[in-house]
């Protein structure tokens, strides 16, 4: 089955039947604190498959870092971009539905007030804890990454969110530490304030507000030092197409390798443009222009943590794909169990 992508928002591979009579089809949308992402895919016992990707950005949490609430017109637009969601589901034959929200959603006072407008459209939120969404993170990562691209040493996963950031501390065979750290580039940037382009006081803001997330990802690396850095996020996808403009077209579950050196060289330079100069700038997306030079910070700020690291990969999968992999593993006799809802949208908006 071939999917594509389209200008970094859509893939898709159309909507025939499925590939094998043990499939479910399902629509999983991941509510992001910037952008919302539907993912529809073929589920069976121990695999998925991709049928259709849609991004739309809504900056749901935009301000609400600083404000606490979410605004009534970021909600209305998420509202909105869930009708749409709802409708594609109902045209692709869906019979599992899930909803997963993050950040946003977890911190802002009147998160539970989304929610139940999502309900209302049918989509039933499950607002995650930072663990599990660096759960499905690993769980979604660590299912791309190749034999060959390991050292001697431990991977460092990098999820860069808009309200938080995740790290995993993994090996080939274990997990050794989760963390889920309030350094989003949307959080920053509502804390920081920080001028355009950032300024040095911005940089060294960005530098003191991390090094305090980050001290107990920091003592756990010094007895397990990484060698290798796994980012996922729209940021290391804007660096992957200019680094290669063919990994938007490769599959999914390959990591993409990021050469160290033209990395950290691109990171210094994108630190520097202002969101002007990013517009102009070929291979990011408008979506990623005003939080780019944020997240390039970081992973800067990172990388100079970490100097074993030798080795930087690219993944295309987060915390959705996290979610089907390990839906397809505990994929059973009964089907899927909660928190799937078993009903397909079609046929409940024809009982409605």
């Amino acid at each position: 089955m071939m999917v594509l992508e389209v200008g970094g928002n859509s893939w898709f591979s159309g909507f025939g039947a499925m590939e094998n009579e043990r499939s479910t089809r399902v629509a999983l949308v991941d509510c992001g604190t910037n952008t919302f992402t539907l993912h529809i895919a073929d589920v069976s016992p121990g695999q998925w498959t991709p049928v259709f990707l849609q991004r739309r950005f809504v900056q749901l949490g935009a301000d609400s870092f600083r404000t606490g609430r979410l605004s009534p017109s970021r909600m209305r637009r998420g509202a909105d971009v869930l009708k749409a969601f709802w409708d594609t589901a109902c045209n692709c034959d869906v019979s599992h539905i899930r909803a997963i929200g993050c950040s946003a959603l977890r911190d802002a006072r009147n998160g539970s007030d989304f929610v139940d407008m999502g309900k209302a459209i049918g989509w039933p939120i499950e607002v995650i804890d930072g663990l599990q969404e660096a759960t499905y993170i690993h769980q979604g990562v660590a299912a791309t990454v190749q034999a060959e691209h390991w050292s001697g040493l431990p991977a460092l996963t990098m999820d860069i969110g808009g309200g938080s950031v995740e790290f995993i501390l993994w090996d080939r065979s274990s997990v050794l530490g989760r963390f889920s750290l309030d350094l989003g580039v949307s959080r920053l940037t509502d804390w920081i304030k920080p001028s355009d382009p950032l300024s040095k006081a911005d940089l060294l803001s960005v530098e003191r507000v991390a090094d305090q997330a980050m001290a107990p990802l920091l003592a756990l690396c010094k007895a397990s030092p990484p060698g290798l850095l796994v980012g996922t996020s729209g940021a290391f996808d804007a660096l992957a197409i200019m680094e290669d403009a063919a990994s938007q077209w490769r599959p999914k579950n390959e990591a993409d390798v990021l050469p160290m050196l033209t990395l950290r060289s691109r990171c210094a330079m994108l630190m520097g443009l202002s969101k002007n100069e990013l517009a102009q700038t070929e291979g990011i997306h408008p979506d990623r222009i005003p939080y780019m030079s944020m997240a390039c910070a970081l992973i800067e700020h990172v990388l100079t943590r970490f100097p074993t690291i030798q080795l930087a990969l690219r993944s295309k999968h987060t915390v959705a794909e996290g979610a089907l992999e390990q839906t397809a593993m505990e994929f059973g006799a009964l089907g899927l169990q909660e928190p799937w809802e078993s009903t397909n949208p079609l046929r409940r908006m024809q009982e409605d």
